[in-house]
C-alpha cells in the first residue's frame, strides 16, 4: 500500500465475536409448552378466580371442605386448578391419538397409543361431566 506510512505498522488482528453458546431463539417445544399451559390456565377458569378472589376453600355446615361451589356463577380456586389438570389430561390423550399415526408400520404400537389416548380423553370427558353434574345439582 503506497499511501500507508511505513512507520506505523498495521496489526493483523481479527476481532471475532465470542460464541457464548446461547440459542438465538427459544426452542419450539418450550414455546409450545408455555402456550399450551397458558391456554389450559384460561380454559380452567383461573382468570375468573384471580379477578373475583373467591375463598380458596369453602366448607359444608358439618365442617368438611367443599371442593366445588354450587351453581354455575361461582368457582373456587381448587375448582379451576382441577379443571386445568383435567383439560391437560384430555389434551394429552388427544395428542397421543395424533402421535399414534407415526407408527404406521408397527400397528401394535399405534394401537396401544391410540387406546391409551382414547382412555385419557374419555376420563377427561367423564370427569368434566361429573364436575358439571355436581355444580348444577340443586341442594
Amino acid at each position: 500500500m503506497p499511501w500507508w506510512p511505513q512507520v506505523i505498522v498495521r496489526p493483523r488482528v481479527r476481532i471475532v465475536m465470542p460464541n457464548l453458546g446461547l440459542p438465538t431463539c427459544p426452542p419450539k417445544a418450550a414455546v409450545f409448552s408455555v402456550v399450551i399451559l397458558a391456554v389450559l390456565f384460561v380454559l380452567g377458569g383461573n382468570i375468573y378466580t384471580l379477578i373475583m378472589t373467591p375463598p380458596p376453600i369453602a366448607g359444608f355446615s358439618n365442617g368438611l371442605p367443599r371442593l366445588f361451589a354450587p351453581g354455575l356463577d361461582a368457582q373456587l380456586s381448587i375448582e379451576g386448578i382441577v379443571a386445568s389438570v383435567v383439560a391437560f389430561i384430555g389434551v394429552l390423550g388427544l395428542s397421543l391419538i395424533y402421535y399414534s399415526s407415526r407408527y404406521v408400520f408397527t400397528p401394535s404400537d399405534a394401537t396401544r397409543l391410540m387406546i391409551l389416548g382414547m382412555i385419557l380423553t374419555g376420563v377427561a370427558f367423564l370427569t368434566y361431566s361429573y364436575m358439571y353434574a355436581i355444580k348444577i345439582q340443586v341442594t
